[in-house]
């Protein structure tokens, strides 16, 4: 679809270089700028589409409670070497 919004934006801008009549020249900018505009959008969701994960990929709401869970336990303390106070050569 997106090839043939490009293809109606060139035939529209070819349609209004060639117009003899300002009215013909206006309709031909006025679908060439369309087609330009739609062909844009038609682009960016391809390439949209073609990174985007599916859904399936997508973490379960046990998944996201699980690692939220995990998130919230602080760390246990790291053990000291030594006796406090010493430091270590």
């Amino acid at each position: 679809m997106r090839w043939i919004m490009l293809v109606a934006a060139f035939l529209g801008f070819s349609l209004a270089f060639a117009a003899r009549t300002p009215g013909l020249m206006g309709i031909g900018l006025l679908v060439g700028f369309i087609g330009l505009f739609a062909a844009l959008f038609g682009f960016a969701a391809a390439r949209i589409a073609a990174t985007a994960q599916p859904d399936s990929t997508l973490l379960s709401d046990k998944d996201l409670i699980a690692l939220r869970a995990n998130l919230r336990k602080p760390a246990p303390p790291a053990a000291a070497e030594g006796a406090p106070g010493e430091r270590a050569a």
